[in-house]
C-alpha cells in the first residue's frame, strides 16, 4: 500500500510543540491513523483531518488514543453526511429553497440596514473621550409662568457661574456664533460654521490639533483656530500658521492652529474658531456675568462619578441667589437643564441648535422595524418548512425505522436551517454593499457598514446562531417527532397544537405588516396635508440672496440701488429686504415687551421680523385691521405690526384696540399701527407664534427677490451681475424659498421613505410565508379537493374553500393591528401642531389591501392545486 504524508507545515508544528513540551512517540500514532483516512475519506479529507487532531491534541495536552480518534472520526463523518443529505434536500426542492432564501435574505439584509442606521444615530459625539461627564446647558425662559423660549443657546453667564460655585464642574466653555465672509487673498467664502470659543474648548472636546498648542490656541484675542479642510480651502499647499484671515472686511484674525475636522457624527459643526476673548472686546462687556443675554452654548465637564441629576437640582438655588429678586420683579424665570452630550443629536430640537438633529422617536420606531421584520421572516422560514414536512414525512419514517434517533433526526434538519440561515447572511452582506449607497440617499446620512468591526462581527455570527436555532429548532422537533408506523401506513396526521401555532404565526406576521401599513399610510397624509396647507404667506416664485457681511458707510444708498436696479427688470416683480425669511425661525427673539399702561412686569417675549416698507406686501400677508408702513410717514421707524397672536398674548379685547396702543420696546416706544393675519411663517409642526414687525429699511440679511420664471438662467445672472457691482468682495449666495420651506420636512419625509420601504418588504416576507402556509394547507387537503371536483366542485368553489381560512386569520390581524397603529401613529402625530385625523380610511385601506395581496398570494396556491388531475390524487385509492 502506498504511503501517503500529511501536510509539512501541520507535521514541523507538531514536532515543534512536542519537542517544547516534552512528548514523544506523537507522530507514528497519528501516522497510523491517517493513513486508515485516507483509505476511507480520501486523500484531501485526511489532510484536513489530520490537521484538526494536530490541534485537539495541541489543546488536550496528551496524545488521543486510536479509539478516541477513531470517535472523533466518526462525528466528523456524520456531520459530513448531514452537509451532504442537508444539501441533496435543498436542491431537490429548489423553488422552496429559493423562496427560504428570498424572504431570510431580505429580512437580514433589512435588519442589519436599519441596525445600522439606528447604530449611527445612537452613535454621535462618542469620539468625545470624557463623554460620560459632558454636558450642554439647555436653557427654558418663562414668562408670568408659562414656557415661552427653549434654548440650546442661552444666557451667558451660566456656565462660569457654575464653575465658581460648584467643586463639583472640573472647566466650562462658552462659544457664540460669528456668521461671517472671510477672505484671503481674494479668496472669500461665506462661513456659517465659525464661532467663538473661550480657552478650553480643545481641552474639552478632545478634538486633535495638527498644529498648535491646545493650552493657548484660544486664549489671545484676535486670535483663530481652523479645519484641516478649511485650511486647504483657504490656504492650498501654505503653510497656514501665522496668516491673518479677515473677517467681514473689517476685522483680522491671526491662524495659530490647524484642527482636525470634526466628524460628522457630531452634534457641532464648526470650520473656524475665533478666541472667544475677541468677542468680549468687540462687545465690550464681560459677557460671563450677562444673565439676560441670551445666544451662547456653555458647556460643563463635571468631575467623574458625580450624578448630574443630583448636580442638576442644585442649580435652581444658585440661580435665586444670583437673579433670583429680578425674576420676581418681572415674573419671569429661567430653568437650565443638563444635556448629556451624547444625548443632543436625538433628543434636542431647540432655538439655535448648531445643525439639524434627528429623532429619537423616528430611530426607535426603525429600531422596532428592523426586529419585526427579521422576526417575520424567521417565521416564514417556519411556516414554509412545515408545509414541506409531509413530502419529508416518509424520509423521517425510513430514517427511523433504520435506526436513527430522534436527536440524530434533529441535528440533520438544524445543519438545513444553518445551511439557509448561512447562504442567506452571505447574500444579504452582498446586497448590502450594493444597496448601502441608495440608502444613504433615501435617508441623507453617510452610513458606513463596518464589516469587521468585533459589535458587527458580534451581532452578525448573533443572527446566524438565533437563525438557526430559532427558525429551525420548532421544524426540527416537528419532523423528528413523526411516528413511523403512522408515517408508513399514510396515517401521519397534523396535530391541532401545530395548526395553531401555525396560525398564530400568521396572524403575527400580518398584525406587523399591518401596523407598518397604516404608519405609512398616516405620515404620507401628513407629510401631504402640510405640502398642500395653504400657509397664509406667499412663498412662490421667490429667489432669496443672503445678505453682504462686508459693507461699508454707503450700504443704505447701495441696497437702495440695488432694489432699484432689479425692479426696472422685466423679469423681477419686487425686491425687499429683511432679518429673516418664512422657512426657519426669526433669529431675533425679545424679551421685556409690554404694553404702555399696563404692569411692566407682566412682559412677554416674542419673536421680531425687521423688514423694509415691501415685506408685507411681497409675501402677500394679509392685513386684518390697520395699515402698512408707508415711506412717507416720517414717524414710521417709531410703529410696529403685529400678528393675531400677539393681539391675544397682549391681552386686546379687539384688533381695532390694539391699533390704539403703545409697547414698551427694551426702552423705547412704538406705536402699534397694523394687525395681520396668523400665517405660518414655520412648519406646521409649531403654532401660530406672536410676532412683531419692525420697520428697517436697510436690513441686511435677506434680499427676497419676486421673479417671474420664464428664463430663470437669466434672471438669476441679471442678480448676481448687480450684486457683484453694489455689494463686493460678498459671495453670491441664494436659495429658492419654496425649497427652503420644504426643507423643515425633510427628516420626516426622509422617515416616511424608510418606513414605507421597509414596510413594503415586511409584507413580502409575510406573503412568502402565507404561500408557505398555503401550499401546507392544500397539500394536506388535497384528496378532499380531488374527491370534491370529482363530484363537480369548480375551480372557484375550491379556492373559496381554501381562502376563507386564511380571510379569518387576516382579519384577526387587522382587529389586533387597529387599536395599536392607532396609539403609535397617534402619539407620531402629536408632535405637530396642525396634523389630520386618524380617520377611518387609514385603516380600511391598508387592510383591504392587504387582504387583496394575500387573496392574490393564497389564489396562487389554491389554483394550482383545484386546476390539477384528481386521478393523481386518488390513484392510491
Amino acid at each position: 500500500m502506498k504511503k501517503h504524508k500529511p501536510p509539512v507545515w501541520a507535521d514541523m508544528f507538531l514536532e515543534w510543540y512536542c519537542s517544547k513540551n516534552y512528548i514523544e512517540e506523537v507522530q507514528g500514532d497519528l501516522y497510523e491513523w491517517f493513513q486508515l483516512r485516507v483509505e476511507k475519506q480520501g486523500l484531501w479529507a485526511a489532510r484536513l483531518l489530520y490537521f484538526l487532531d494536530v490541534i485537539r491534541f495541541m489543546r488536550s495536552y496528551r496524545l488521543k488514543s486510536i479509539d478516541e480518534l477513531s470517535q472523533n472520526s466518526n462525528n466528523i463523518a456524520m456531520l459530513h453526511n448531514y452537509l451532504m443529505t442537508s444539501w441533496r434536500s435543498l436542491t431537490k426542492n429548489k423553488l422552496f429553497s429559493i423562496i427560504n432564501v428570498s424572504g431570510l435574505t431580505v429580512g437580514i439584509t433589512a435588519f442589519l440596514l436599519l441596525w445600522t442606521y439606528v447604530q449611527h444615530e445612537q452613535s454621535y459625539d462618542e469620539h468625545l473621550e470624557n463623554k460620560e461627564n459632558i454636558f450642554r446647558i439647555q436653557q427654558d425662559r418663562y414668562n408670568l409662568g408659562e414656557l415661552t423660549t427653549q434654548w440650546a443657546a442661552g444666557c451667558g453667564a451660566i456656565g462660569k457661574t457654575l464653575k465658581d460655585n460648584f467643586p463639583e464642574v472640573e472647566s466650562f466653555v462658552i462659544m457664540t456664533n460669528s456668521n461671517a465672509v472671510l477672505e484671503y487673498n481674494e479668496n472669500a467664502f461665506r462661513e456659517d460654521a465659525t464661532y467663538y470659543a473661550s480657552e478650553d474648548f480643545f481641552k474639552v472636546f478632545s478634538i486633535k490639533l495638527i498644529q498648535g498648542d491646545p493650552e493657548t490656541v484660544l486664549k489671545e484675542p484676535y486670535k483663530a483656530v481652523i479645519s484641516a479642510s478649511a485650511a486647504k480651502k483657504y490656504f492650498g499647499e501654505e503653510e497656514p500658521i501665522g496668516k491673518m484671515i479677515e473677517h467681514n472686511g473689517n476685522k483680522e484674525f491671526e491662524i495659530v492652529g490647524v484642527y482636525e475636522d470634526l466628524p460628522k457624527k457630531s452634534h457641532m459643526q464648526a470650520d473656524v474658531l475665533y478666541s472667544f476673548s475677541t468677542f468680549v472686546d468687540l462687545v465690550d462687556s464681560e459677557v460671563t456675568g450677562e444673565w439676560n443675554w441670551d445666544g451662547f452654548y456653555n458647556y460643563i465637564v463635571l468631575k467623574e462619578g458625580t450624578n448630574y441629576k443630583d448636580f442638576e437640582s442644585k442649580i435652581p438655588a444658585l440661580i435665586e441667589k444670583e437673579i433670583g429678586e429680578n425674576l420676581t420683579n418681572s415674573n419671569s424665570d429661567v430653568k437650565f437643564n443638563l444635556q448629556p452630550v451624547t444625548d443632543i443629536h436625538l433628543t434636542s430640537n431647540y432655538m439655535m441648535e448648531f445643525k439639524s438633529n434627528g429623532n429619537a422617536q423616528a430611530t426607535n420606531f426603525l429600531y422596532i422595524i428592523a426586529f419585526f421584520i427579521i422576526l417575520i421572516a424567521w417565521v416564514n422560514y417556519i411556516n414554509l418548512t412545515t408545509a414541506k414536512s409531509m413530502e419529508r414525512s416518509k424520509e423521517v419514517g425510513i430514517r427511523k425505522v433504520m435506526g436513527s434517533m430522534r436527536g440524530q433526526l434533529v441535528k440533520q434538519f438544524l445543519v438545513e436551517s444553518f445551511i439557509l440561515n448561512l447562504i442567506s447572511l452571505l447574500s444579504s452582506l452582498l446586497f448590502i454593499y450594493l444597496l448601502l449607497p441608495y440608502f444613504n440617499l433615501l435617508t441623507g446620512r453617510e452610513i458606513a457598514f463596518e464589516l469587521f468591526d468585533s459589535n458587527m462581527l458580534l451581532l452578525i455570527g448573533s443572527i446566524l446562531v438565533l437563525g438557526t436555532v430559532l427558525s429551525g429548532l420548532y421544524p426540527a422537533l416537528v419532523l423528528s417527532g413523526f411516528k413511523p408506523v403512522a408515517i408508513l401506513k399514510g396515517k401521519l396526521k397534523n396535530s391541532t397544537g401545530g395548526k395553531t401555532l401555525r396560525k398564530g404565526m400568521v396572524v403575527f406576521q400580518f398584525f406587523t405588516s399591518l401596523v407598518l401599513m397604516v404608519g405609512t399610510t398616516t405620515v404620507f397624509y401628513q407629510l401631504n396635508y402640510m405640502s398642500n396647507q395653504d400657509l397664509g404667506v406667499d412663498i412662490s416664485q421667490t429667489l432669496v440672496v443672503r445678505g453682504p457681511n462686508v459693507t461699508d458707510s454707503l450700504y443704505s444708498d447701495k441696497l437702495n440701488v440695488f432694489k432699484h436696479n432689479l425692479s426696472a427688470q422685466s423679469e423681477i416683480n419686487v425686491v425687499t429686504s429683511s432679518t429673516s425669511v418664512p422657512g426657519s425661525q426669526p433669529d431675533w427673539n425679545a424679551g421685556g415687551i409690554y404694553v404702555i399702561g399696563e404692569d411692566p412686569n407682566k412682559s412677554q417675549q416674542y419673536r421680531i421680523i425687521g423688514g423694509d416698507y415691501e415685506y408685507l406686501e411681497a409675501f402677500d400677508i394679509q392685513l386684518v385691521a390697520g395699515r402698512n408702513f408707508e415711506e412717507a410717514r416720517t414717524t414710521d421707524p417709531n410703529t410696529v405690526i403685529i400678528n393675531e397672536s400677539s393681539v391675544e398674548l397682549m391681552g386686546f379685547k379687539s384688533l381695532d384696540e390694539a391699533l390704539t396702543k403703545e409697547i414698551q420696546f427694551w426702552g423705547d416706544t412704538f406705536q402699534i399701527v397694523g394687525v395681520v393675519k396668523n400665517y405660518h411663517n414655520e412648519s406646521l409642526k409649531k403654532s401660530f407664534e406672536p410676532l412683531i414687525f419692525r420697520l428697517i429699511p436697510n436690513a441686511s440679511n435677506f434680499y427676497s427677490v419676486k421673479v417671474t420664471t420664464d428664463n430663470m438662467p437669466r434672471t438669476i445672472a441679471i442678480i448676481e451681475e448687480e450684486w457683484k457691482a453694489q455689494f463686493p468682495g460678498n459671495p453670491f449666495d441664494f436659495f429658492f424659498l419654496d425649497d427652503h420651506y420644504q426643507e423643515q420636512y425633510k427628516a420626516d419625509q426622509e422617515f416616511g421613505q424608510v418606513f414605507g420601504l421597509f414596510a413594503g418588504l415586511a409584507i413580502f416576507i409575510a406573503c412568502l410565508g402565507l404561500f408557505g402556509l398555503a401550499s401546507y394547507m392544500a397539500t394536506q387537503r388535497y384528496k378532499e379537493i380531488s374527491v370534491r371536483k370529482v363530484l363537480g366542485a369548480t375551480v372557484g368553489s375550491v379556492v373559496t374553500l381554501l381562502s376563507k381560512d386564511f380571510v379569518i386569520l387576516i382579519l384577526i390581524a387587522i382587529v389586533l393591528a387597529i387599536p395599536v397603529s392607532w396609539y403609535v401613529m397617534d402619539g407620531w402625530l402629536a408632535e405637530f401642531a396642525y396634523r389630520i385625523d386618524m380617520s377611518w380610511w387609514l385603516f380600511a385601506l391598508p387592510g383591504i389591501t392587504l387582504i387583496i395581496i394575500a387573496l392574490a398570494t393564497v389564489s396562487f396556491q389554491t389554483i394550482k392545486v383545484g386546476t390539477s388531475n384528481p386521478v393523481d390524487a386518488l390513484r392510491s385509492e
